[in-house]
């Protein structure tokens, strides 16, 4: 397996090929698996005083895997959970709050975060 379409950690900037990814690379367990089962991760969580904010980030015609949509889904019980479809290098994104796609600036989904940020903070 390859990772060179992968650029790189979007924290510290280390090319993904000289990171040597080991067991993030799924594949160690999804291989011991039966089927299709596999391993999903969050791509981005957020806590703040018990309160997670949790978002998906996909390209704008990806189909989201069953196992993933389940998961989701079921994560929207404890967290506030966003899926966000986004084309690289564009600045806009389509951000699913939970009730449909809203259009919005990477400046204004940051905003939103923020926002989210300061609700939970106040409990």
């Amino acid at each position: 397996m390859s990772n060179e379409p992968l650029r790189g950690c979007p924290t510290c900037g280390t090319p993904v090929a000289a990171a040597h990814l080991g067991l993030r690379d799924f594949t160690w367990v999804s291989n011991a698996l039966p089927g299709k089962v596999a391993p999903m991760d969050f791509d981005f969580v957020l806590e703040r005083k018990g309160k997670f904010l949790i978002i998906e980030f996909k390209p704008p015609t990806a189909r989201l895997p069953v196992g993933q949509a389940r998961t989701l889904r079921e994560a929207r019980k404890w967290a506030d959970v966003w899926l966000v479809r986004h084309q690289d290098g564009d600045g806009m994104a389509m951000v699913d709050f939970g009730d449909g796609l809203v259009p919005l600036s990477v400046g204004e989904l940051a905003a939103e975060v923020a926002l989210w940020f300061e609700e939970a903070s106040k409990s």
